[in-house]
């Protein structure tokens, strides 16, 4: 098989915005630390692979650089990439002729070198995963090519003549004098090092100023464009050595424009891979767990010690831990059903199961000690939102408008999200809309989850199990969330005890505003 995509089997679906569940589930948060701002590499984190079998294309391309140490060889063909990328333009700029030569024999030998490099590294490392190896299979093939070989050849060769050409320009007494040879032959009274050069022309002029003798060398200096001077030193210098500037020029008739749109495409995906690698390692330092999630559709769906990525950089930031908790469906579950006190960390545990399917989605590590997660066809999410004033619609009409896409469009064996719906209806009406919508999801097939004060909603279906935030001893919440119902009384004490509710708070508090009174 050939090399086409180090992102896909198939070619990247192209053009897609960001994804609603983003902002959702926080995800927005944790890729502006991955990418670091950079909107290029981010648009990556927005191409989905097509279906399960590129999915893990992309896991086992990942488990390469994370196992093998290619990290190091990567990121170095694509730094190399990105000043060939600079070569490639300030020749396409540049307004003179000869100055496209020289620019073009830099940029043959950075792009031919960079290629033999990458091949040597993957060669060294005997990567496993597919793509890693249809990657070195294309590279075999590209180096090996009479092509290829004969750019390499040619640009090496020119560079090395002009690197080893010793062009004097000097000024002495008001007279300027062009001097060419080749280093190897001059007797140098100085050493190479001691030799004076210079890198702009504004150095250039200053040498002019002064009354004792002066030496500048090689006017090809790489600055984006040689001055008017610059050029006509080039111009005497072309009539002393016509045969390199010959072959230089033959060489950009050839092949000014070289490259294979694969190692382009490769330099651009690969940033997808390292930018995770690094946040990866940069978490694991400070104590967080990653792990490659099984995929197996045949065991159930799990995950142990799993957290919410995104809360766990800003409490990492406050100087705060953050709370991990295991979960499984069972074999008949699709849907589970989250109640629990207020501020249990019902929200970020939802988020963090959203969290999970996707990273594991997109081939990557996910936050959790261990994981087992079936591929899905779509992430759908419905967050409670606030009423909007534009339209003047209430906070139910503005739920149920956001939901009739989701549910009328929505794909078979999707994974859905839904946190707090219908909390301004009453709870008889809440709960017959709340059945429906989880009768509907369960219909497609359909895994989820479905945060809510209605724990009704538990009993709902075969496929729906309940799950509660719980509380400790002391009847504060401690995040950690179980298999099993809720315990209004313990919720009902704890907000009694968190507000002062109780018989001798309030009748403390009457008394006081019946004194003032």
């Amino acid at each position: 098989m050939g090399f086409e995509s180090i992102l896909d089997l198939k070619e990247p679906v192209k053009g897609l915005t960001e994804p609603a569940f983003f902002l959702d589930l926080n995800i927005d948060q944790i890729l502006e630390k991955v990418t670091l701002g950079n909107r290029r590499v981010r648009a990556y984190y927005e191409y989905f692979p097509l279906d399960a079998e590129c999915s893990e294309y992309r896991r086992h391309i990942y488990r390469d650089i994370r196992t093998k140490g290619l990290f190091e060889a990567l990121t170095k063909y694509t730094d190399n990439y990105t000043e060939f990328r600079e070569l490639e333009r300030k020749k396409k700029e540049t307004r003179g002729d000869i100055q496209k030569t020289v620019w073009n024999i830099y940029a043959i030998k950075l792009y031919t070198e960079n290629l033999l490099t990458l091949y040597s590294d993957l060669k060294a490392a005997s990567p496993e995963s597919e793509g890693m190896t249809d990657l070195l299979n294309y590279l075999d093939k590209t180096v090996s090519s009479d092509d290829f070989k004969d750019k390499y050849e040619r640009a090496e060769a020119l560079s090395a003549e002009l690197d080893a050409l010793d062009v004097r320009v000097t000024y002495e007494k008001g007279r300027i004098s062009v001097d060419v040879s080749d280093a190897a032959d001059r007797e140098k009274e100085e050493d190479d090092e001691d030799k004076p050069s210079y890198a702009t022309y504004e150095e250039f002029l200053d040498f002019f100023d002064k009354d004792n003798e002066e030496e500048f060398v090689n006017p090809f200096a790489k600055v984006f464009e040689l001055t008017g001077f610059e050029q006509e030193v080039v111009k005497v210098v072309s009539k002393r050595i016509p045969d390199w500037f010959k072959r230089a020029e033959k060489l950009y008739d050839d092949c000014s424009e070289f490259e294979d749109t694969c190692f382009l495409r490769l330099a651009d995906e690969l940033a997808f891979y390292l930018s995770f690698y690094v946040f990866e390692t940069k978490m694991k330092e400070i104590g967080m767990e990653f792990c490659e999630p099984e995929c197996d559709n045949q065991k159930n769906i799990e995950a142990e010690g799993l957290y919410d990525l995104a809360l766990a950089i800003v409490n990492h930031d406050k100087g705060k831990i953050v709370v991990s908790n295991d979960f499984y469906y069972d074999e008949k579950d699709l849907f589970f059903v989250l109640t629990g006190p207020n501020q249990g960390g019902k929200t970020t545990f939802a988020r963090s199961l959203g969290q999970l399917v996707y990273f594991s989605m997109m081939g990557l590590s996910v936050a959790a000690k261990k994981a087992n997660v079936h591929w899905f066809s779509d992430i759908l999410t419905h967050f409670s939102v606030e009423e909007s004033v534009e339209s003047g619609r209430g906070k139910l009409m503005e739920e149920l408008v956001r939901l009739s896409p989701m549910m009328k469009h929505s794909r078979d064996n999707a994974f859905i999200v839904i946190n707090e719906l219908f909390t301004t209806a009453a709870n008889y009406d809440a709960i017959i809309m709340g059945k429906n919508v989880l009768a509907h999801f369960i219909g497609k097939n359909c895994h989820g989850i479905y945060v809510t004060h209605l724990s009704e909603l538990c009993d709902t279906d075969e496929h729906v199990a309940g799950l509660s935030a719980q509380l400790d001893e002391n009847g504060i919440q401690n995040f950690k969330i179980l298999r099993k119902k809720v315990a209004y009384e313990g919720c009902a004490e704890n907000q009694i005890k968190k507000y002062k509710l109780d018989y001798a708070s309030l009748s403390d508090r009457l008394k006081g505003i019946m004194n003032r009174a």
